[in-house]
């Protein structure tokens, strides 16, 4: 049994192309809006005859096209690397498949950029929330972000994590003095919890000091 592609063209979406498929037979029609690279890919065109396996592809790449409209509308939301986005997706009950496929074609088409999204959001984790390298590395990997990408980052990153830890101990209201071992303790336990070397609190802890003897 044959298909017949009766209509395809653009939709509403920028890589959206609406399909109308008939039975070649008894011309049932059946609507479908698939990703233009799907189209593009087989070269269709409007009037050609397909199979019966072409049309089940068809309707799967359709259903990778509703799993891509949800990952956009998620994406405007927040960011999300593609791994965190299937799992969203998954969530939302789509399949693992398909949202695999949909993150793909979106991190194709631009709406995904992990590199950019891993730099914004270490970067904040680093200057608002006052988080150590180690910690933050690690945060972004939990959100799903790729290890080498997040690795890559850090290496040249160029943030002071020493000025930062500095803040962080301003934040926690300075440096303890020496009659004060636990507050000392503490505030060591704070500074590694926050994801700083030891170096990093070395650093810092002279920056401080500095400030102070400024003031």
């Amino acid at each position: 049994m044959s298909v017949i592609i009766k209509t395809a063209g653009k939709g509403e979406l920028p890589f959206e192309v609406r399909l109308l498929l008939a039975d070649a037979e008894t011309g049932a029609e059946l609507p479908l809006s698939v990703p233009a690279s799907f189209f593009r890919e087989r070269g269709w065109a409007a009037g050609r005859l397909i199979g019966d396996s072409d049309a089940e592809e068809a309707v799967a790449a359709a259903r990778v096209f509703e799993c891509i409209c949800a990952g956009v509308r998620l994406l405007s939301y927040s960011d999300n690397p593609k791994r965190g986005l299937v799992r969203k997706l998954c969530a939302k009950g789509y399949d693992r498949g398909d949202a695999e496929a949909a993150a793909a074609e979106l991190e194709a088409l631009g709406y995904i950029n992990e590199d950019s999204q891993i730099k914004r959001r270490g970067e904040a984790m680093a200057e608002r929330k006052l988080r150590g390298l180690r910690r933050v590395k690690s945060e972004l990997c939990a959100l799903g972000y790729d290890r080498d990408k997040v690795a890559s980052w850090a290496d040249g990153c160029g943030l002071d994590f020493g000025e930062i830890c500095a803040r962080a101990i301003e934040k926690k209201g300075g440096i303890p003095d020496r009659g004060d071992p636990d507050g000392r303790r503490k505030l060591m336990s704070y500074l590694y919890r926050q994801g700083f070397s030891s170096e990093d609190i070395a650093n810092a802890a002279k920056l401080f000091s500095g400030m102070n003897t400024k003031e």
